[in-house]
């Protein structure tokens, strides 16, 4: 059988470099270059695939190229418009960077806002933590049936609330949260850029030590893996006589 003549064509795309942003939802294509031309970003290698997918198509003010013997012709013309621009190209990932402001990396509390927003979400997924205060903790645990905790592992944070994560999410007021690579994100909300969301990951936690767990005002904080302990009435008052007195 022929192969699609299409697979072989190089598709080119640009876009003014003031529209930087738009060009979000293709940044994790790892087979793109980039160049940049006076005011304009230049794209190129895009397959056919690509360039006809919904993430290229939603890119507002674009021009978009295919190569012909050495010519760039717009798309869906035969006619060659100009020559392919000798530039300099650069992997997409590196020509552009995610940049993240700094934090304070303590627990609750941090002032700071992530450029990344949280945005609701019609898409249903199952809670695999939630945070509550340290008294509804503590009550719960002293009264409960141990069966009833025994698979959970929690945290103190910032000596007034607790995350606890695993399954059965616990009957106590608190918020809940679901599971991203090792983010948690609250319930009924999602990454405004879902396709950026492993690069974010792998900047706030490029050694994999800590969860990462969101709040609904797009802060964050970071939870270290080593400090989630099994739940327990031992393993709660002991962590909590460390911190103050416990009676």
């Amino acid at each position: 059988m022929a192969q699609d003549a299409t697979n072989h064509i190089s598709y080119y795309l640009v876009i003014d470099e003031a529209r930087k942003s738009d060009l979000a939802a293709i940044r994790p294509w790892q087979n793109l270059k980039v160049a940049f031309d006076r005011k304009e970003i230049w794209v190129k290698d895009l397959s056919f695939v690509q360039a006809d997918s919904t993430e290229v198509k939603s890119i507002p003010y674009k021009t978009m190229y295919y190569e012909k013997n050495g010519k760039l012709c717009f798309l869906n013309s035969l006619l060659p418009e100009r020559n392919v621009p000798s530039l300099l190209w650069t992997p997409i990932e590196r020509a552009l960077p995610v940049k993240l402001p700094s934090f304070n990396h303590n627990y609750f509390g941090i002032n700071e806002k992530i450029s990344v927003s949280l945005v609701p979400t019609d898409t249903e997924k199952e809670a695999e933590a939630m945070i509550t205060t340290v008294s509804n903790l503590k009550h719960y645990i002293e009264t409960a049936p141990a069966v009833r905790f025994q698979k959970l592992k929690w945290a103190l944070l910032n000596n007034d609330k607790a995350i606890i994560i695993g399954k059965p999410i616990l009957p106590l007021n608190g918020n809940t949260y679901w599971k991203k690579h090792d983010c948690m994100l609250p319930t009924g909300f999602d990454l405004d850029f879902d396709m950026l969301s492993e690069s974010i990951y792998k900047i706030l936690n490029p050694g994999d030590h800590f969860l990462i767990v969101w709040d609904t005002d797009n802060s964050y904080s970071l939870i270290d893996k080593d400090d989630l302990q099994a739940l327990s009435v031992g393993s709660f008052r002991s962590t909590l006589q460390k911190h103050f007195s416990y009676t």
